[in-house]
């Protein structure tokens, strides 16, 4: 009897995946986290996702890397990567999170000039899918102490001074991932006329 110089031993698979939640822009091409296999003999790997089918025409896969183009909201789901060989089945999933661009409904005037001692409000406000949240921060400088306050997503200055002049900047923050600006150009100056 001889023996082989060499024995093969099977080995399960494993497989690694980024949990996420992966964030992407309605319309863009997204390839999914690599879904790392191991395992002898090689498993087969294989892509699916938690409800229906994968996008048809829009979706591919070469064994661990997951490529969806023209991605829409429909696509947003739970992916599994899936790796089969003669010990098993193994898989894991990854989480695809489609959000749109806040887009501003409201934004605030470029250029605004207003009088020391009066309030000044700028209107902002934006649309998209999760809704955006609104925030405001000064180019520069912090907002005014005290004086600066929230009203739904307006910022209320109060008793204007000439320091407060400047950039004050509307945020439209969707997913806490993709944002977009608008400044508002804030000049103080008294009224014509007056000393």
């Amino acid at each position: 009897m001889r023996l082989n110089a060499f024995h093969l031993i099977a080995v399960h698979p494993r497989v690694t995946l980024h949990p996420g939640p992966y964030h992407v822009i309605e319309g863009s091409n997204v390839t999914l986290p690599i879904c790392h296999v191991t395992g002898y003999p090689a498993p087969v790997v294989t892509w699916r996702k938690l409800s229906g089918q994968l996008p048809q025409g829009r979706a591919q896969y070469n064994n661990t890397a997951l490529q969806i183009s023209n991605v829409r909201k429909v696509d947003s789901d739970a992916y599994f990567c899936s790796a089969v060989n003669i010990l098993g089945n193994v898989e894991r999933k990854t989480l695809l999170v489609v959000i749109s661009l806040p887009e501003f409904t409201v934004k605030p005037p470029g250029k605004i000039f207003v009088g020391p001692g009066t309030t000044l409000t700028l209107n902002c406000s934006a649309i998209g899918d999760p809704r955006p949240v609104i925030s405001w921060k000064r180019q520069g400088a912090v907002l005014p102490v005290g004086r600066s306050h929230r009203i739904n997503n307006a910022l209320v200055l109060r008793d204007v001074t000439r320091e407060d002049a400047g950039n004050y900047i509307c945020v439209a923050t969707s997913a806490g991932v993709f944002d977009i600006e608008t400044i508002s150009d804030v000049e103080v100056r008294k009224p014509r006329g007056k000393l």
